[in-house]
């Protein structure tokens, strides 16, 4: 990846909006790319980071643990996605963490030159407070979603947001365009494997959700979204 793609990657995220060209230069010659493999971390859970790390390919899990090593999956980052400002603040370790889901190739940029640059550019802490906002309205969601509805409109819950990143609309329905595991789905969702297997089988039997090539399809979407519904 040569600088100008690199700037150009960089120019084309919200936490650099309006930035001038020094700005985006800058960025661009502090930038480099790290390559890691599926199921690396990028941190874990309680370490410190002092690095902001852009998504260039790939895809990111954010996450937290419990004391017994079980996971609960708070939101998966496609490409594009911008991860780690909270090193931008202070040293103290994080309380979630993130890790690759996929190989992924990621931009990595170090505090001190996002600091420098804030300095002549503090409108970068504008747009880092509206991604925040828009961060925590999503977690606000998701927590109020854990706390009151049952395990099967979660599990469609987070079926749905995946319609929303990777859904392909083919004549047979809508095709979500990427590989999912039952476990997956279980630590999305808060519950239990055999579960969420068999609430996936209702929906099979049913003809709301089935297999093709590895992949879910949604064959009726106006149905599925009734599995939204906060009831059993």
């Amino acid at each position: 990846m040569d600088k100008p793609a690199i700037r150009a990657f960089i120019a084309a995220s919200s936490w650099f909006e309006d930035a001038p060209d020094d700005v985006l230069d800058k960025l661009a010659d502090a930038a480099k790319i790290k390559n890691f493999h599926a199921n690396s971390y990028l941190w874990s859970m309680g370490e410190t980071n002092t690095e902001i790390f852009g998504v260039v390919s790939g895809r990111m899990r954010m996450y937290v643990s419990g004391t017994l090593g079980q996971e609960f999956a708070l939101v998966d980052r496609k490409e594009g996605a911008w991860l780690g400002e909270a090193c931008l603040k202070d040293d103290l370790g994080r309380a979630i963490g993130a890790r690759t889901l996929a190989p992924s190739d990621i931009l990595v940029i170090h505090r001190t030159v996002l600091h420098e640059v804030a300095l002549d550019w503090p409108l970068l802490y504008r747009n880092l407070f509206l991604h925040q906002v828009v961060t925590a309205r999503g977690l606000y969601g998701l927590l109020g979603g854990m706390l009151f509805y049952p395990l099967h409109a979660r599990v469609a819950g987070r079926l749905m947001a995946l319609v929303q990143e990777h859904g392909q609309q083919i004549e047979e329905g809508i095709l979500i365009d990427i590989k999912m595991s039952q476990n997956d789905f279980a630590r999305l969702a808060m519950g239990s494997r055999q579960r969420v297997n068999r609430i996936f089988r209702d929906w099979d039997k049913r003809g709301l959700v089935i297999m093709q090539s590895d992949r879910l399809l949604i064959r009726d979407i106006e149905a599925f979204e009734q599995e939204l519904a906060p009831f059993e």
